[in-house]
């Protein structure tokens, strides 16, 4: 998808399968397997058999079996294998504990994790094979084996589990499809099935999936704190506590060090982002030969006095205070303060002109890294452990020098070896500035993130990623991040990016389109090889059923407005952070066209008003909040065109929906009351 989303295709394509002959237990047959080997080299068989996991007169002689050690997690997945199966075939299987259970050669059981079954059967689950969230699904005599490195494995093999053995998909909290078995029973599947995710980090990061962290896992997304649940999520998230604006309010916070070493900071004197300082990189590096490494003791460093200088300050509390304490955590960012200061001292401005400002960051990054591998060898040298460096505002040009080779293509290089990534070090890419219409590889319309991207990839070896897909100025108008989705993943993918972090609203819920997105981009970082426009038009025919159709024509009808109009008569890209709701940007004919559409949608689920009222108010809510846009144009932009009792009739409806959808405003701050009321007073 390139320029603009072509019409949703309705019919998916066939795909050709090759045969293959799988048997194992009582019933085999040869069978063509419905679900092909991935080109990546993953094993996927699945294959039918006549073994009934739940028989159609409603019992079963299956259960579900927990190993001797079990986890929170262990449990909670046989929770969720229970109660899914319950609401394909109305029988509940039940939970043995081979602790307390002598199962002796029995062997129909789904069997989670290190069983006395699993271990009898030889499969090996290495972390190397699977890494930390992949698992392998085997049949073993008359058992299902779901086994995993890690326990997420145990977790999203349960998932997987599901969705090819009852047609399970998992859209949304109140959008949950299981096949029927009720009458025919369910007859067991043949796996040899192994995967892994494509990212080894991902969050599809919003309101929804942080306040519901079971929403979180439930779409295959790691990036949170597993403990919020208990730890019956998984292992969770590999990022330690260290948040995005760590150097110099969490590390060496200047609320602490400011008074006695200002020139250690530069920049405002707190109280928001946009004021808080930054480290001065030059004197923190330098200061590295200045000073005594000293003892370490917690007088010498953790303290205001900080009489061992600047940089041993710095790596004595990023080791003692997160590195040492966060045991089960890999990642530890080095987040710079949410603004574009950039210190000007001498020693910065000369640096700046000899490596660049990311060169000079990159260069003090270098160097703590160095000190931490030590620490790590010493001390615990079975840990992964990584720093992660913004690429971010001030610094998110990279460090090289752009030139072409003899066939006229761009190259980058380093501007000198000395800003070459450590091993250990991450680079965490933000493109805040860049547009979302068009592709961040689109030499044409994003060249500053086309060389951002390749130039990084000079000078590293470990990616991550902080991208955008709402607009943070006017979250009000829908962003045209799906333009670009895929394009943008698959290029991490294909640059080596390890963890990607997709950032939406986080203070409420209910944007526009902000469901489909959250699973479509779930299920694309687990594998960048499923087709887009299939898993658009699959969760938007699911989740808004009869009104489906409307809403990939309002979608459709709003990409082309996006593109035919705003970008090719006034250039515009889509930026993250920017205002553009007006009415040049959206003339009235827009917003009449787009009420049509949702006249319509409205009209296709009415037939569900009195045949089923609890479906049709879920459709209808639905179906409202992805009105709040054209609502709002009525509201801000063309009340001259209707009457005060039209009016307050929409302002009415407006407040109604915006109310129960928890939309608390244009950006995250909030302000909606405001902005209602402004609506009631010019009445």
């Amino acid at each position: 998808m390139k320029n603009a989303i072509k019409k949703i295709v309705c019919t998916l394509l066939a795909v050709i399968l090759s045969v293959s002959v799988f048997s194992c237990g009582n019933g085999n047959k040869e069978q063509t397997p419905y679900v092909p080997d991935k080109a990546n080299g993953r094993n996927q068989t699945i294959t039918d058999t006549d073994v009934f996991l739940t028989e159609p007169d409603g019992t079963t002689d299956y259960a579900i079996l927990l190993p001797a050690e079990f986890t929170p997690t262990h449990s909670y997945a046989a929770s969720e294998i229970q109660q899914r199966v319950y609401d394909a075939s109305n029988v509940m299987l039940p939970v043995v504990y081979e602790s307390e259970t002598d199962i002796g050669d029995n062997t129909k059981f789904i069997s989670l994790g290190a069983t006395s079954i699993a271990d009898a059967s030889g499969i090996t689950y290495t972390r190397g094979d699977l890494t930390r969230n992949g698992f392998r699904i085997e049949s073993y005599k008359d058992a299902v084996l779901i086994v995993a490195p890690n326990t997420s494995g145990i977790l999203y093999g349960s998932y997987r589990f599901l969705e090819e053995q009852i047609d399970y998909m998992y859209y949304a909290p109140t959008e949950i499809r299981t096949g029927d078995y009720k009458t025919t029973g369910i007859k067991l599947k043949n796996f040899k099935y192994e995967d892994w995710p494509d990212f080894l980090n991902r969050y599809v990061y919003n309101y929804d999936t942080l306040q519901d962290p079971q929403n979180a896992a439930r779409l295959y997304n790691n990036g949170y704190d597993a403990t919020a649940g208990g730890g019956k999520y998984g292992e969770g998230t590999w990022w330690a506590s260290l948040h995005d604006q760590s150097l110099a309010l969490q590390i060496i916070p200047y609320d602490v060090y400011r008074a006695s070493h200002p020139d250690w900071y530069v920049g405002g004197v707190g109280g928001s982002a946009a004021t808080n300082p930054q480290i001065c990189y030059t004197k923190a590096l330098y200061s590295k030969d200045e000073y005594e490494k000293g003892d370490w003791s917690e007088a010498g460093y953790n303290s205001a006095s900080a009489p061992h200088g600047m940089f041993w300050t710095f790596v004595y509390n990023l080791i003692n205070n997160y590195i040492a304490v966060e045991t089960d955590k890999s990642f530890f960012q080095l987040g710079m303060s949410d603004n574009s200061v950039f210190c000007s001292c001498d020693q910065c401005t000369a640096d700046v002109k000899k490596y660049g400002r990311s060169g000079v960051a990159l260069r003090f990054a270098n160097a703590v890294a160095d000190e931490v591998e030590k620490w790590r060898l010493q001390n615990c040298p079975e840990r992964e452990i990584y720093l992660t460096m913004f690429a971010y505002l001030s610094i998110v040009d990279p460090p090289t020098v752009k030139s072409t080779d003899e066939n006229g293509k761009p190259v980058w290089t380093p501007v000198d070896p000395s800003v070459v990534a450590r091993d250990n070090i991450v680079i965490r890419y933000a493109p805040i500035s860049d547009y979302y219409l068009f592709p961040l590889l689109d030499e044409k319309n994003n060249i500053a993130s086309y060389n951002a991207m390749n130039g990084w990839k000079a000078v590293a070896t470990n990616f991550a990623v902080w991208d955008y897909r709402i607009n943070f100025a006017e979250m009000l108008a829908p962003f045209p991040q799906w333009m670009s989705a895929y394009d943008n993943i698959k290029a991490y993918y294909d640059y080596g990016y390890i963890d990607v972090f997709h950032q939406g609203c986080r203070t409420f819920g209910n944007t526009s389109f902000v469901t489909i997105d959250n699973y479509v981009r779930s299920r694309l970082l687990w594998n960048v090889n499923e087709d887009y426009r299939s898993l658009m038009h699959e969760a938007i025919s699911v989740y808004y059923d009869e009104a489906a159709p409307m809403m990939e024509e309002y979608l459709e009808y709003t990409t082309l407005h996006y593109m035919n109009y705003l970008n090719k008569e006034f250039g515009w890209k889509a930026h993250s952070h920017e205002a553009y709701i007006n009415t040049k940007n959206f003339p009235r004919g827009y917003m009449l066209n787009v009420e049509e559409i949702f006249s319509r949608a409205y009209a296709a689920i009415e037939q569900k008003k009195d045949s089923d009222p609890e479906r049709y108010e879920l459709l209808k809510f639905r179906v409202d909040v992805e009105s709040v846009p054209y609502r709002y144009l009525q509201l801000a932009l063309y009340q001259s065109f209707y009457t005060k009792d039209e009016l307050r009739v929409f302002v009415d409806e407006f407040a109604g929906i915006v109310e129960k959808a928890g939309i608390l405003g244009m950006d995250t701050f909030g302000g909606m009351e405001e902005i209602i009321e402004g609506f009631r007073s010019a009445l």
